[in-house]
């Protein structure tokens, strides 16, 4: 800093100086003026004395208007100066710090802020960082993330390209532009960082780690479960303190392969303290049936007081694991302390009442869930799991109301299918009237079959969630009410799909005419041959059907169309429920259901009662399409429909053409067999 002087009058000489400092203020004049001061204050400099203050002994000439201006000027401008320095010498780079400091006066500290970002710059050119916070500030200072919208995009943008036509290399600069970036245009930007990584593995030491999470959490959000596998265990070789085990459970889970998601979790629960992880590896352990493990998780997450803890879901894991007394205390704990969500926590307690608390307190907590409340349980399920648990428990009308409505909706079941049926038969009856009469078939099922077949059918599906999961099918109608199952892979599911193929099974049994059955065994008997024809004929269109689904899965590739392990199992609408018989009983009961049981009652429900008792009352072209969309739409997955209806056409066809349902079952065990198969694998 350079110092200042003004020349001015004083001590009666001709010219006198004043130097001016930022730090001291000293006094140049001619020996001639010195007279009157004492030796002892002065001071001797070289060729100037120093004179220490003592200013009742000195005479000063008037200052004049002029010089005392000029004085007060530059003492500001040194106080400026000083104070700027000390500004520049403490401003951070980090772009968080500012955003905090911005809150209502934006525009009047927004621009101050990017000055001072400009100096820092200016003084340090070659400091990246500073440069990326400088990006990330203008990225974010105006952001809505209410709207989405950022008025500053194209200022953030040009920000961007500039950083990186100034550092085309470095590390930090060239991952900035993967912070709002998403999708399948973030996973082309981060890919090309894999090249710079693997073209400078030196350069990208500390930051190679960093590309690969970002692409295995990219991969995550998109279903790309085996790439994000991939790139985690990248990321994770690159930096051992790194912790992907939640997004490699995720992972694994969405492709079946439980086991190894209950396996990363388990291996990484001492990785971290912090509690709200922990807790949520307890509910993935919970959703993935490791309920131990999910103890242990929450357990150690209870070590963290700063962090909520998540009694419902410990109450939960001990409930699995038998702890049923300790499980009440936490539920309970749960309910008193959340003022939030109160349905919800009432009804977990009422569920753990129904199945292990005693008759007045399950008689008490259903009377807490459904006060003033109608909808909680519109059709008295568990009112009626009371009444099995405790007798006595009194009645209020809205529980007649509620039991009432159950036999309304099982009697509405069986008028429903009037809806179809009563048209098929006019159809029918106004054709007969004109003497178009359709050719006789080989079975004995009539319209009077179809509708029984229906009417249970939807009767099965009923019940199926009443028993099994009436808490999701309550779920529709509260937004305060959740399901017990969260995970798609749960004994519920299992026992679903146990119970309804079961009564189904056995009611198909019951439509089949006794004189049919003796007469298959009879063909078996004299036609051995033409019922070995027929089977390899059913195993021959399965595989050709599966040809015709690699053609079609190669045209939706054209598109971008994915069908991921749809293709292999063509079974999406069951793949849970299968797994979870496999997880929670045994593979063999799998097999028998899926591979004997559901083919033989879906080919003499779809292929024979649905398909014969139609073609009896309209062209078989137009019942053949019927039931072949329907069977389509009834196996929920919106991709493959055209795999079903080719499917159903197909066994329709030959039907009608062997007289038998010999071949339609034989196509239908190979397809649920590969299926089948097909699943055992990706479970592993």
């Amino acid at each position: 800093m350079h110092a200042f002087r003004k020349e001015y009058r004083a001590f009666g000489d001709p010219v006198s100086h004043v130097i001016l400092h930022p730090y001291s203020i000293h006094i140049q004049t001619l020996p001639s003026a010195m007279l009157d001061y004492p030796p002892k204050e002065r001071i001797w400099a070289g060729n100037f004395y120093l004179f220490r203050p003592v200013f009742p002994r000195l005479n000063f000439d008037p200052i004049t208007p002029m010089s005392l201006k000029h004085l007060l000027f530059f003492v500001l401008t040194a106080i400026a100066c000083r104070y700027a320095a000390a500004q520049s010498s403490n401003f951070t780079v980090d772009h968080t710090q500012h955003l905090e400091r911005l809150g209502n006066a934006k525009d009047s500290l927004y621009q101050n802020i990017l000055d001072q970002y400009k100096d820092f710059i200016w003084r340090y050119p070659k400091d990246p960082h500073a440069r990326v916070e400088r990006c990330r500030f203008i990225q974010t200072a105006y952001y809505d993330d209410y709207e989405e919208y950022n008025p500053n995009a194209e200022a953030a943008e040009a920000c961007a390209r500039e950083l990186l036509n100034v550092f085309v290399k470095e590390p930090e600069v060239l991952l900035y532009p993967s912070e709002f970036l998403y999708g399948d245009t973030a996973i082309a930007y981060l890919k090309t960082l894999t090249r710079e990584i693997d073209s400078n593995p030196a350069l990208w030491k500390n930051d190679s780690w960093k590309v690969y999470n970002q692409l295995a959490e990219q991969y995550d959000n998109t279903d790309g479960h085996r790439d994000a596998l991939f790139y985690a265990a990248r990321a994770m070789a690159s930096n051992d303190t790194l912790d992907l085990s939640l997004l490699q459970a995720r992972a694994y889970k969405g492709i079946k392969q439980i086991d190894s998601a209950v396996a990363v979790l388990a291996n990484h629960l001492d990785s971290t303290d912090m509690g709200w992880i922990l807790n949520q590896k307890g509910r993935m352990l919970l959703d993935l049936g490791a309920p131990a493990r999910a103890i242990e998780a929450f357990r150690l997450a209870a070590r963290d007081t700063s962090t909520h803890q998540d009694l419902a879901a410990l109450a939960q894991a001990m409930i699995d694991n038998g702890l049923h007394d300790e499980a009440r205390a936490y539920l309970l704990q749960d309910y008193k302390q959340n003022q939030w969500k109160t349905t919800e926590r009432a009804q977990k307690l009422l569920e753990y009442d129904l199945s292990h608390g005693s008759a007045d307190s399950a008689a008490f907590s259903y009377k807490r869930f459904v006060a003033d409340q109608f909808m909680n349980d519109p059709l008295g399920v568990y009112r009626l799991e009371l009444f099995i648990r405790s007798p006595g428990a009194g009645w209020s009308l809205a529980d007649a109301g509620r039991i009432l409505l159950l036999f309304g909706t099982i009697a509405l079941v069986f008028i429903i299918p009037y809806v179809w049926v009563l048209p098929i038969h006019y159809i029918g009856a106004i054709r007969r009237a004109r003497g178009k009469l359709a050719p006789e078939t080989s079975f004995h099922w009539g319209l009077r079959h179809f509708w029984v077949a229906c009417s249970m059918l939807l009767l099965c599906d009923l019940l199926s969630i009443l028993l099994f999961d009436y808490s999701g099918f309550l779920s529709n109608f509260s937004e305060e009410i959740v399901s017990q199952h969260t995970s798609p892979i749960n004994k519920a599911s299992a026992d679903m799909m146990l119970f309804f193929s079961t009564i189904s099974f056995i009611y198909t049994v019951a439509l089949i005419d006794p004189e049919d059955i003796r007469m298959f065994f009879s063909r078996v008997r004299y036609n051995l041959g033409l019922i070995r024809r027929q089977v390899g004929l059913g195993i021959a269109l399965a595989f050709l059907l599966r040809i015709g689904l690699v053609f079609y899965q190669t045209i939706l590739g054209a598109f971008s169309i994915s069908l991921n392990e749809e293709a292999s199992t063509v079974m999406a609408s069951v793949v849970d429920n299968i797994v979870s018989i496999n997880r929670f009983y045994n593979p063999v009961l799998g097999f028998m259901f899926v591979v004997l049981l559901v083919p033989f009652y879906e080919e003499v429900l779809f292929r024979g009662i649905f398909l014969s008792s139609c073609q009896r009352n309209i062209p078989f072209i137009w019942a053949n399409i019927a039931q072949s969309l329907t069977f389509a739409i009834l196996h929920q997955k919106l991709m493959l429909i055209p795999f079903y209806f080719a499917f159903g056409m197909v066994a329709g066809h030959f039907a009608r053409k062997t007289q038998s349902l010999t071949a339609g079952v034989a196509l239908h065990v190979t397809n649920n067999l590969l299926a089948f198969l097909a699943i055992l694998y990706l479970q592993r």
